[in-house]
């Protein structure tokens, strides 16, 4: 039989869904086609599944088994062993309508297209809503007009390909390997077919790749890069305008945790994006050249350890959220360097390390920018946010600042200024005292900083963080760094007494807040009396009053700032 259509489905973790798409493809019009399924290393029912349906149709279905390498790779393989005149992606938890391979098969014969595309229909499932969104304005398609402003561009499975065109083109082993791939390949297609139909159906949820936020997620940079410099050059303008329209929407909508990244890409194209006609002619998406112009602390940790070995944790810690960003470590070697102060190489005879090390991160700070770690420091992802501060510190207590985490952009004033200060005949390079003295005292003394640990921006751009966002975890969702070389059983965290009596205090000012809020949401109510002839207020009732009291507390403006309540309630009851 000759094969029209090649479907491919990779299979990993999809045990309750993968029935549901090959039974959706096996159910199509279009009868000369062709199922190959490419286990991923899947270790769940997958595998066995997958084999029970080449055993019942053999004619259709193919099985690839491979080890774990990902949505590209096994895109890729399953590419290679395609026999199709036309090939289509399938993900192994979604579904397509019955007559979708045959009506874009036929199209594709009608215009000889090297690519036919669908719209898509998007099924939030938590939501229990769907939207369809249509892939272009009009059924026939220019092809610079639809790079530059259609949609589904960087999908995958709402597209039919002629196979000719995957010779010579591979997924690269990474997240978002659509952006790198298929839009630079729409580009580098001599004619698009299109069918106004939501033929796909995308179930969108959550906990998916697509929706969670991990480190490796800062691959969607590497992607439109690979998208921008692999497009056909005849395209570019309408290139760097859809990349603008998909970049905006990513920075201020969707993974507003990898701003950061986003800038740098946009800088890395600046000329591109700057000289675009599309965005000078287009006053919202041209808001993306807006970011050009905010300062961004350089995604590089600079790590000062001497004589000591970098713990595990913080290695983990950076290669699990950070896989992409610059380590720098700077051991006692750079004592070397003839701009050393005195007092400096003097500490390293006495072997005051810590006054050592953090010299040489304030001098690699000052330089070149970045965030500095102690090797006692235990990053987090949500630190990427913190990028966005030109300068960054944050309080261990009332009473002091923590050198566990702090950063800034290159060659920023405050790091000069502190810097300096080791040249100073001062009681600080004497006594050889922690930079956290030394940077609480130049705080206060210029910039008038309050002891209070209470977040601060000091003459606008110097922040400084509560203990709960660069020192220790309180539970409140705001953690960026917390201390690593304190084990705690499961489920604990450490917390100094100090802190822990600072945010009680904290939450318990702001409860009249909540009583405040309260009262205006429900004036004057008082609570239900019993009933008449001595009745009680029953269980379910009273059940009931807890509820609403909740919810009330839940709504309230004061809710946020409260939550860490229930957190620190739970440290104690513990």
């Amino acid at each position: 039989m000759e094969i029209k259509v090649s479907v491919i489905i990779p299979v990993y973790e999809v045990e309750p869904f993968l029935e549901r798409a090959v039974d959706s493809v096996l159910a199509q019009t279009l009868e000369e086609k062709e199922i190959i399924l490419v286990d991923d290393g899947s270790p769940d029912g997958c595998p066995a599944i997958c084999d029970r349906y080449a055993q019942e149709y053999p004619q259709t279905v193919r099985v690839i088994h491979q080890e774990n390498q990902g949505l590209g790779m096994a895109r890729n393989a399953g590419a290679a062993l395609a026999r199709g005149e036309y090939i289509a992606f399938l993900d192994s938890d979604d579904t397509v309508e019955p007559e979708m391979y045959q009506t874009l098969y036929e199209k594709a014969l009608e215009g000889d297209c090297d690519l036919v595309m669908c719209d898509v229909r998007i099924r939030y499932v938590e939501e229990n809503r769907e939207v369809e969104v249509a892939s272009y304005s009009r059924e026939e398609v220019d092809l610079g007009d639809y790079i530059a402003h259609g949609n589904n561009i960087t999908y995958s499975v709402n597209k039919l390909f002629r196979r000719s065109l995957w010779e010579g083109i591979r997924y690269e082993k990474m997240l978002f390997e659509d952006i790198a791939l298929i839009p630079a390949l729409v580009t580098r297609t001599h004619k698009i077919g299109y069918v106004p139909r939501a033929f796909y159906n995308y179930y969108r949820r959550g906990g998916t790749i697509s929706t969670s936020q991990t480190g490796q997620m800062v691959d969607i940079v590497r992607a439109f890069r690979t998208f921008l410099t692999t497009c056909d050059p005849l395209y570019k303008e309408e290139a760097v305008y859809a990349a603008a329209r998909q970049l905006l929407w990513n920075m201020t909508q969707s993974r507003t945790l990898f701003l950061p990244d986003f800038i740098g890409l946009l800088r890395e194209f600046e000329a591109d994006f700057r000289l675009n006609p599309y965005l000078k002619q287009d006053p919202a998406t041209g808001k993306v050249l807006d970011f050009l112009d905010r300062p961004v602390v350089p995604q590089r940790f600079i790590l000062a350890h001497c004589r000591r070995p970098l713990p595990p944790e913080l290695e983990k810690a950076l290669e699990e959220n950070f896989p992409a960003a610059q380590r720098v470590e700077l051991e006692e070697d750079l004592l070397s360097r003839e701009d050393l102060p005195e007092n400096v190489g003097q500490a390293a005879k006495l072997g005051r390390w810590q006054y050592v090390e953090e010299y040489l991160s304030l001098k690699e700070l000052w330089e070149r920018g970045g965030i500095v770690l102690a090797p006692e420091a235990c990053p987090r992802l949500t630190l990427n946010a913190r990028r966005m501060e030109p300068v960054f510190f944050g309080f261990e207590n009332t009473q002091e600042l923590t050198t566990l985490c702090f950063g800034a952009v290159p060659r920023h004033y405050v790091v000069q200024a502190l810097l300096q200060s080791y040249g100073e005949d001062h009681i600080y390079n004497r006594a050889f005292l922690p930079l956290a003295d030394r940077l609480r005292d130049f705080l206060i003394t210029r910039f008038g900083l309050n002891m209070t640990g209470k977040r601060q921006v000091l003459a606008g751009e110097v922040t400084v963080h509560l203990p709960s966002v660069l020192a220790y975890d309180l539970h409140d969702g705001d953690n960026c760094c917390k201390r690593g070389d304190l084990p705690a059983p499961e489920g604990f965290e450490v917390v100094s007494g100090e802190v822990l009596a600072f945010w009680s205090q904290r939450l318990l000012e702001n409860w009249n807040l909540y009583k405040a809020e309260r009262k205006k949401k429900a004036p004057g109510k008082k609570p239900p009396a019993p009933k008449a002839g001595g009745g009680t207020i029953s269980q379910a009732q009273l059940e009931e009053e807890r509820r609403k009291v909740a919810a009330l507390y839940e709504e309230s403006t004061s809710w946020k700032v409260t939550r860490p309540l229930r957190a620190i309630a739970r440290l104690w009851k513990k």
